[in-house]
């Protein structure tokens, strides 16, 4: 049986907030989002590494993080990676500012009611996730800090050339949770 990315995706928040010790997710917690989930339109991502970003303008990490993912997506974005930045700003016009200031060579999505953040439980900004192709998450991160680009970089490209050994696995953890 074959699943539509958008099927994956809603499967993947499910596994997302019940693997991270959050509250028990069900799939009408899903349908609820299914709007956002459809502007979003993840299915054009299937078979890529997805690095899925909450951010906010009034957020000093992540403006430090800015810089950092257009230099990923830059080193990667030819080996199947891509950044969805999804902006938590109740006004657009806060996150434009911020984006004048720290240009993004990525997708930007908003959530101006904070819907997709409060189904994945976000507690932190930002927090990311970064996903296999098929769509399942397998590291989520809390917050940002310099340090932890390294490892960054290592789980990405550990999902880039294990593409087909990661098919189907749904191994997502707090092992890869960095606070």
């Amino acid at each position: 049986m074959r699943l539509h990315f958008s099927q994956l995706f809603q499967s993947l928040l499910l596994l997302a907030v019940s693997s991270f010790n959050a509250s028990t997710a069900t799939a009408k917690d899903a349908d609820q989002n299914s709007g956002l989930l459809a502007q979003l339109n993840l299915e054009q991502y299937q078979g890529k590494v997805v690095y899925v970003d909450f951010w906010a303008s009034w957020c000093g990490p992540c403006r430090q993080s800015f810089p950092v993912m257009n230099e990923l997506q830059q080193t990667y974005g030819e080996d199947n990676f891509v950044i969805i930045a999804i902006n938590e700003d109740s006004e657009p016009g806060a996150a434009e500012q911020f984006l004048a200031q720290y240009p993004a060579n990525f997708t930007i999505f908003y959530d101006q009611n904070g819907e997709l953040a409060k189904y994945f439980k976000v507690d932190a900004m930002p927090t990311s996730y970064l996903l296999d192709q098929t769509g399942v998450a397998k590291y989520r991160h809390r917050g940002f800090r310099q340090k932890d680009v390294a490892k960054l970089e290592q789980q990405i490209e550990s999902l880039i050339s294990n593409q087909s050994d990661n098919a189907g696995a749904s191994t997502a953890s707090n092992s890869g949770d960095t606070e």
